[in-house]
C-alpha cells in the first residue's frame, strides 16, 4: 500500500496461493479522499489515464487493465470521465505452467495517476505482491465478493439481439439500437463513454430519440473533431426499464456504419443503398437543386443565362438546346470536382460537407472579391465577354458555346455558400454514404439546379411568356447587382469571423481597389479612346486588379500567420528569466499549467482568453510565463513547493517593486485577474511618476 497526498494505491489479488497455468485477476485499487478523482482510459476534455508499468518475473503475464465503466465529472465548460471515491482496476494475469510449486512469484508495479479536485496532482506509487506458488490455487476469501464486484462493473458485450450501429456527420454523432427480438428498448439515463478521443462534444448533452428502427443516442461533435474509425467502441451504459423493474446496462460495445433495417429484405446483388429512402433523397437532392437558383448567390447568374436565351429566341431550337446542355454540364462538371474533392479529402480523415471551402479564409476572400467583380459588371462600371455583359451585347455574343458552359461552372461556385431547403437533408444523407451515393445525390443536386435553363432551352416558346428584348433588359441587369453586393457583405461578415476584424478591414481595402481597377478599365478601355490609352489603361487595371487578388487571398494569410505569432506571447518558463525581469521591474505573470489538469483548462477559457484580461495584460505589458508541469518537470515542482503549492493550476504574479509574489486561488476568474492587474497599474505608474520626479530635480 502506499498514499500520495489525496489517493490511496494498493495491489491486490483475488488468489491467496497461485498454481502452474492459473489465470487470476489482480487489482490496483485507488481509494480517492473526498471531492477528489482520478481518470478513466479516455480522460475526455482533460486529465491523464491511470498507468501502470509492470516488472514481472519470467514466466508470469500480465494483460490490459480491465477498465470499470467511468462516471462523468463535470467542471463547466469541460468535461472528464473518471472515478470518485473508490475504483478497482483488474489486470488479468496468466502464469506459465513451468513456474515451480513451493516458488514464490513477485509483482512489481509503479503506478502513475493524476488526482483532481479544484487542483491536479500527480500521483505516484511503487507497488509489491507476491504471491507463494503451490500445486493448485486457493482463493482470497476476504476479498472475494470485492473482486466479484469489481468484475461486474467491468463493461460486457451486449446480447446478440442487440444491433448497435453508428452514423458520423460533421455535426453529430449518432448510435442506433435495435432489438430484433422486436421488443422495445426503454432506455433511461444512457451515456456513451468513447474509447477513441476527439470525436464528440464532452460537455453536450446525449439525447435519447426513440426511432422506428429503435432507439437513438445522438452527441454533438467538435468543430474540429477527428474521423471515427469503424468500428466505433467505447462503453454504454443506461438503465433498462420494462415489466421485470429496471436493469443496469453496462455494455462494451464496437458499432458498425448503420445500415437501413431493410437491408435484410433485399436481394444480396443490389447494394443497401438503392432502396426507397434513397430515392427520397435524391429527389429531395433535386427539388433542393431547384430552389437554389432562388438563392440570392445563384439567381443573378441564372438570370443572366435566361437573358442570354430571351435575346437567342429567334435562333433555331437545335442551337438553343445545345446552349443548354453546354449549361447544364458545366453545372455538372463543377459539382464533381466539387465531390471528387470532398470525397479525396474525407478518405484522408477530414470531415467535411457542403460549403466546406467556406472554411479556408483564401476561398472566401476570392469568392468575395470574385462577388463584387460580377456586381460592378452588372452595374456597368465595366463592360466584359462571355456571359456577363451588357444586354445588347448578350444577343450578339448569343452563340458562344463556351460561354454557356463557363455560365454553368459561375454558376456552380457561386452557389457554394448557400444551401436551399431540402439541401441539408440529402446532403447529410449522402455524406455518410459511400462514395458512389455522394456523386448520385450531387449529380441529382446538380440536374435540379441546371433544369429550369435547360427547360427553357429545349421549349424556347416559354421564353414568349416573357417581355421581348429591350432596355428593361439592362435595367433588370443592374437590378441582379444588388443582390450579389448582399452576398459580399455577407462573405466579408464570414471572413470577419475567421481572421477578425483586421481581417475584414484587409478585405475592405482590397474591395477599394478592385472598385478603382475595375473604373479605369470600364473608362479608359473603350473604343471611344486611342490604342494607346486603351492598352495603358488595361494593363494598369490588370496590375491593380491581380494585386489587390494577391493581396486578400495570399498575402493577408501570411500576414495573419505573423499576427498570430506575435499574439502568442507566452515564454517557457524560466527561473533566470523570471529573475531577469523581476531586476528590470517588469511584471510577470506564471501560469503553472499542465495539459491533465481539468480546472487548468477551465480556468484558460473562462479567464485568461478573455478577451478584457487579454486586453489588459497587452497594455499594462505584463509578461506572460507558462510552466508547463505536464511532464512532471522537477524544476517546476520545487518552484511549486517553494510557493506552498503541491499542484497545478497555480497563478502568480510577480509586481513592479515587491519580490513577494501574489499568489491567486486554484479557481480563477476574469474579475479577479482585472483586479490585480489594474493593482500592477497603478503601482507602475507611481513609479514611472516618481522616477521621472526624482529626474526633474536631479
Amino acid at each position: 500500500m502506499a498514499r500520495s497526498k489525496h489517493v490511496e494505491a494498493s495491489l491486490l489479488s483475488e488468489l491467496d496461493a497461485v498454481a502452474p497455468g492459473s489465470h487470476f485477476y489482480v487489482a490496483l485499487r485507488l481509494k480517492m479522499d473526498e471531492g477528489w478523482h482520478t481518470y478513466w482510459f479516455n480522460p475526455g476534455d482533460a486529465g491523464s489515464a491511470t498507468k501502470i508499468d509492470w516488472a514481472l518475473p519470467a514466466g508470469l503475464h500480465a494483460g490490459p487493465i480491465q477498465w470499470p465503466s467511468p462516471s462523468v465529472i463535470s467542471l463547466p465548460p469541460l468535461t472528464s470521465y473518471g472515478y470518485e471515491g473508490e475504483c478497482w482496476l483488474l489486470i488479468p494475469m496468466d502464469l506459465s505452467q513451468e513456474q515451480q510449486v513451493g516458488s514464490t512469484v513477485t509483482l512489481k508495479a509503479n503506478v502513475q495517476w493524476v488526482e483532481c479536485a479544484q487542483s491536479c496532482l500527480p500521483g505516484s506509487a511503487d507497488l509489491t505482491l507476491t504471491l507463494p506458488v503451490e500445486n493448485s490455487p486457493r482463493v482470497d476469501e476476504t476479498l472475494k465478493e470485492s473482486f466479484q464486484k469489481a468484475k461486474y462493473e467491468i463493461p460486457r458485450s451486449p446480447p446478440s439481439s442487440i444491433e448497435i450501429s453508428f452514423l458520423a456527420s460533421e455535426k453529430n454523432l449518432t448510435l442506433f439500437f435495435q432489438n430484433k427480438t422486436g421488443k422495445v428498448l426503454n432506455f433511461e439515463s444512457a451515456h456513451f463513454f468513447p474509447y477513441q478521443n476527439g470525436i464528440i462534444q464532452y460537455s453536450a448533452p446525449q439525447q435519447i430519440r426513440l426511432r422506428k428502427e429503435g432507439i437513438s443516442l445522438e452527441i454533438a461533435r467538435p468543430s474540429n473533431a477527428g474521423a471515427v474509425t469503424e468500428p466505433l467502441s467505447g462503453v454504454f451504459t443506461a438503465k433498462l426499464s420494462d415489466w421485470k423493474g429496471i436493469e443496469k446496462i453496462n455494455w462494451d460495445i464496437r458499432a458498425k456504419k448503420f445500415i437501413s433495417p431493410k437491408t435484410e429484405t433485399q436481394k444480396k446483388e443490389v447494394p443497401f443503398y438503392f432502396n426507397k429512402k434513397f430515392f427520397s433523397y435524391l429527389g429531395l437532392g433535386f427539388i433542393g437543386g431547384l430552389i437554389l437558383n432562388l438563392m440570392p448567390c445563384v439567381l443573378p447568374v441564372i438570370s443572366l443565362k435566361v437573358l442570354n436565351l430571351v435575346g437567342a429566341a429567334k435562333e433555331e431550337g437545335s442551337s438553343s438546346i445545345i446552349h443548354g446542355l453546354l449549361f447544364v454540364l458545366g453545372v455538372l462538371s463543377s459539382f464533381w470536382i466539387v465531390v471528387g474533392l470532398l470525397i479525396f479529402l474525407r478518405e484522408k480523415g477530414l470531415e467535411l460537407g457542403w460549403g466546406f471551402q467556406l472554411q479556408s479564409p483564401p476561398f472566401v476572400a476570392f469568392m468575395a472579391l470574385f462577388f463584387f467583380l460580377i456586381a460592378l459588371n452588372l452595374l456597368g462600371v465595366y463592360e466584359i465577354g462571355l456571359s456577363l455583359i451588357s444586354a445588347q451585347s448578350i444577343v450578339e455574343k448569343a452563340k458562344g458555346y463556351l460561354g454557356s458552359f463557363l455560365n454553368g461552372v459561375l454558376a456552380t461556385l457561386v452557389a457554394s455558400p448557400c444551401t436551399a431547403p431540402f439541401m441539408g437533408s440529402a446532403i447529410g444523407f449522402a455524406l455518410a454514404q459511400p462514395p458512389v451515393v455522394i456523386v448520385l445525390v450531387f449529380t441529382s443536386l446538380g440536374l435540379g439546379m441546371a433544369f429550369p435553363v435547360f427547360l427553357l432551352s429545349v421549349f424556347p416558346s416559354l421564353l414568349r411568356l416573357l417581355p421581348k428584348p429591350g432596355p428593361w433588359m439592362v435595367a433588370f441587369k443592374q437590378f441582379l447587382a444588388f443582390p450579389i453586393l448582399g452576398a459580399v457583405i455577407w462573405l466579408i461578415w464570414v471572413y470577419g469571423k475567421l481572421r477578425g476584424i483586421d481581417g475584414t478591414l484587409d478585405i475592405l481595402v482590397a474591395l477599394l481597389f478592385i472598385g478603382l481597377g475595375s473604373w479605369i478599365y470600364g473608362k479608359f478601355s473603350t473604343p471611344f479612346h486611342p490604342l494607346g490609352v486603351r492598352v495603358v489603361s488595361s494593363l494598369l487595371a490588370l496590375a491593380i486588379l491581380s494585386s489587390s487578388f494577391y493581396y486578400a487571398v495570399v498575402e493577408t494569410e501570411r500576414l495573419f500567420a505573423l499576427k498570430t505569432a506575435k499574439k502568442e506571447d507566452w515564454i517557457p518558463f524560466s527561473e533566470a528569466k523570471l529573475e531577469e525581469y523581476k531586476q528590470q521591474g517588469i511584471p510577470v505573470f506564471v501560469d503553472f499549467t499542465a495539459s491533465w489538469c481539468l480546472t487548468c483548462q477551465v480556468n484558460k477559457k473562462i479567464a485568461l482568453q478573455n478577451p478584457a484580461v487579454k486586453k489588459k495584460f497587452e497594455e499594462v505589458g505584463v509578461v506572460k510565463m507558462e510552466a508547463d508541469w505536464t511532464n512532471r518537470d522537477p524544476k517546476i515542482t520545487e518552484v511549486l513547493e517553494s510557493l506552498g503549492r503541491s499542484g497545478v493550476p497555480t497563478y502568480v504574479f510577480y509586481g513592479v517593486d515587491s519580490s513577494s509574489p501574489i499568489l491567486l486561488p486554484e479557481v480563477i476568474t476574469p474579475n479577479m485577474l482585472l483586479d490585480v492587474l489594474n493593482k500592477i497599474e497603478k503601482a507602475k505608474k507611481q513609479k514611472e511618476a516618481q522616477t521621472k520626479s526624482e529626474e526633474y530635480f536631479q
